[in-house]
This record gives structure tokens, C-alpha cells and sequence, in this order.
């Protein structure tokens, strides 16, 4: 097989989308990516790498970056929302000697650019969405909303939650709401206490909500992540503006804390979408084609898995294509790998809500629950798991 001859098609140039592509180039292959967006811009907000994700994104030579980049805290702890008594604090000063890879927080857009920048801008087809897909023995073509089409000998689907590829490919059920609603916003870092610039991740848990805050790109900002519950929900874009009032009103008589980083949201900066899930996959590839990231496992943000477990299928599907002289085999190889990982984070994500957001808090503090340490999440090491 040539591999530099083979031609494959990455649609969607997301986290993990880059990921899988940079993995594929250092297989030796020439991946081409297609991304709907007309560029890469300053997407998103806050994001949370774990050591399992991290261990991928050394590999691939994202050691240096990472630490010039992203910040590493020092500790997560869980506070009463209402009394702002602390329940539990989270070391993670060890992680990189307890699970080989160190935990991260940084900008998602700063994430984004790097991994653009090590892929090649060169190598993404901006503004191309697709619209269908069809395949034989010979491949498949892809046919985009501009009306041109292309073709490849592999395609790997990383389009996300409303995956094109997935509904082409799979007769599953379109997502539903889960009944969780997130809120974002990032404010400058000067407009807080200086607690909430410290190296730690500050959760307040209350009944049905929480309200997560941790220092990105130093401490000139800060990332405030609020998830609550609602009923019948359908705005979906996490570009949407909420006001910081709606926010403040679901938190009213909440710590000091809380209700200090609510108001220091500007007018403009507070973003809020519905929470989407759909049914598990027990099988991603369908001859030529596979998926990727949240087109086959979207999740809760709750065990904070849904960018890493994207970077652990890149780069695992990296190790596939290097291992395999079958590019079909090789997409086989990946599936085998990675199914029953994501339906298990999945499942612990889409609890999680109900775990966190407990009537009474203290029951977290006396029975603390399951977390990623003692569920093994952070022990995965997508570099040198099995294939087989």
C-alpha cells in the first residue's frame, strides 16, 4: 500500500478531527480535512484535558506546547453552592507521576490553533459541508452543499452531535434533550478574587445545578461553566447570548462566590445551549467509513470527557492506520479499540449530573462517589493500548 497515495477524507476539523488527521500524517498517510466553518476562528471557550488525552497529544508532539500554552491546576474542589463550605478537594499536583500524562485547562481556540498549525491549514478545505455520501468497492464520494464532489478511498466522520455521516450510515434515533442546559462565559481574570485566578478548578454543587470556575491563558481570564436543568429545551447552538441576569436568578442565595462571578459577566458574554444525547453505537465503520469524536459518542460534560476521548480516538486511530497494511482492516482495528472505552465514558458522563448534582450536597462529602481516578479514566493510554 502507498499510503501517501491513499486518499482520506476527514470530515470536520474539530479537536478531534485535527487530532485524527496529525495521527495520520505521522502514519504516513496525507489526510485531507473538510470543515463546514468558512475559517478557524476564537471558538468556544474553557477546556479540560485529562492525563489520558494528554498522553495522546504528547505523542504526536504537543508536549511543549501544552506546557507553554495551558495551565495545570493544582487541586479540584467541591463546595457547598449555598454555604460555600468546602466537601472535597481533588489532588492533582501527581498526576503525571500517578498516570503518565498531567491534567490541563486552557483556551479551546488556543488548542484549536495549535493543532491547525501542526496539521497544516494547507491540508483543510474550509467552508465545505458535506451533504451526502455514497461508497462502493472502488470508494466513496462526497458530494457538498456547493455542489462539488470528492472522492476518497477512506472517509472518517468527525461532524458532530447531528453527524451527517452517522445519520447516512446508521438508522438511529435523532438526538433528544437531556434535560441539562450549560451556560459559558469568560471573564477577566482582574474582575475576580484572586481565588478564582489561583491554579485550581472551584466546583459549586448544589440540588440540579453547579457552577464550575478555573483560570485559562494564565489568569487573564477566567472560564465560568454553569450547568442546570430545564424542561422542553430546543436551542442547541452553543453560540447562542443569554443574559447574566437569567443566570443570576437561577442562583440567587448561592455562596458569595457564585453570585461575585455571575455578576462580573459582561452583557455580551455569557453563551447558553441545551445539552443533547443520542442512543450508544455498538458499531462506528460501515465499509470505508468510520466515526469519530461525537458523531459516534457524544456525552454529558460531567466527567469533562467529551474533548478527550475525541483526542484518545485520533490517536488511536493513528496507531491503527501505522499498524495495518489494509486501510479497511485498519478501520476494523479502530472500532474493536474504542466502542466499548466510549460507551463506558458515556455512561459514567450522562450520570454524572445526577451523582454531582445531588439534593444534598453533604452526601457527596460523606459518600464521595466514583470519580475519574477510581473509575480508571485517567490510567487509559490511547499511545499503547491493545489492537487487535
Amino acid at each position: 500500500m502507498n499510503r501517501s497515495m491513499t486518499r482520506i477524507a476527514i470530515i470536520g476539523g474539530g479537536i478531534g478531527g485535527l487530532t485524527a488527521g496529525i495521527a495520520l500524517q505521522k502514519a504516513g498517510f496525507s489526510p485531507i480535512i473538510y470543515e463546514r466553518a468558512p475559517e478557524f476562528g476564537e471558538v468556544g471557550a474553557g477546556i479540560s484535558l485529562s492525563p489520558n488525552a494528554v498522553k495522546g497529544l504528547e505523542q504526536l508532539g504537543f508536549r511543549a506546547f501544552l506546557k507553554a500554552k495551558a495551565n495545570e491546576p493544582l487541586d479540584q474542589f467541591l463546595f457547598h453552592g449555598l454555604t460555600g463550605e468546602q466537601l472535597l478537594n481533588y489532588d492533582r499536583r501527581t498526576c503525571r507521576e500517578t498516570y503518565g500524562g498531567a491534567y490541563y485547562q486552557m483556551h479551546r481556540a488556543d488548542l484549536l490553533a495549535g493543532l491547525v498549525e501542526a496539521f497544516g491549514p494547507e491540508n483543510c478545505r474550509m467552508g465545505m459541508a458535506l451533504e451526502g455520501l455514497s461508497q462502493d468497492a472502488s470508494g466513496a464520494t462526497l458530494r457538498f452543499d456547493d455542489g462539488t464532489t470528492e472522492s476518497a478511498d477512506i472517509v472518517i466522520g468527525v461532524d458532530g452531535l447531528r453527524s451527517v455521516i452517522r445519520d447516512i450510515l446508521f438508522d438511529t434515533p435523532e438526538p433528544t434533550f437531556s434535560g441539562h442546559v450549560a451556560w459559558r462565559a469568560l471573564v477577566p481574570g482582574d474582575k475576580l478574587s484572586a481565588r478564582a485566578t489561583q491554579r485550581s478548578n472551584v466546583n459549586h454543587i448544589g440540588p440540579g445545578q453547579n457552577l464550575v470556575t478555573y483560570p485559562i491563558r494564565g489568569t487573564d481570564l477566567v472560564n465560568i461553566v454553569a450547568l442546570t436543568r430545564a424542561e422542553g429545551w430546543t436551542e442547541e447552538s452553543w453560540n447562542a447570548k443569554a443574559a447574566p441576569a437569567e443566570l443570576a436568578a437561577l442562583f440567587e442565595g448561592w455562596a458569595p462566590y457564585v453570585t461575585d462571578a455571575i455578576a462580573a459577566i459582561g452583557e455580551d458574554d455569557l453563551y447558553r445551549w441545551g445539552l443533547f444525547v443520542r442512543t450508544p453505537l455498538a458499531q462506528w465503520v460501515k465499509g470505508r467509513v468510520g466515526l469519530l469524536g461525537d458523531a459516534a459518542h457524544p456525552m454529558l460534560p460531567y466527567m469533562g470527557q467529551g474533548a478527550s476521548s475525541a483526542i484518545e480516538d485520533g490517536v488511536v486511530l493513528g496507531r491503527c492506520f501505522a499498524q495495518s497494511p489494509d486501510p479497511l482492516e485498519a478501520l476494523g482495528l479502530y472500532e474493536r479499540a474504542r466502542v466499548e472505552r466510549c460507551a463506558f465514558l458515556q455512561a459514567e458522563s450522562n450520570v454524572g449530573g445526577d451523582r454531582l448534582q445531588a439534593l444534598d450536597p453533604y452526601v457527596l462529602r460523606d459518600n464521595p462517589p466514583q470519580n475519574e481516578d477510581a473509575l480508571g479514566i485517567f490510567s487509559y493510554d490511547p499511545t499503547s493500548v491493545e489492537l487487535a
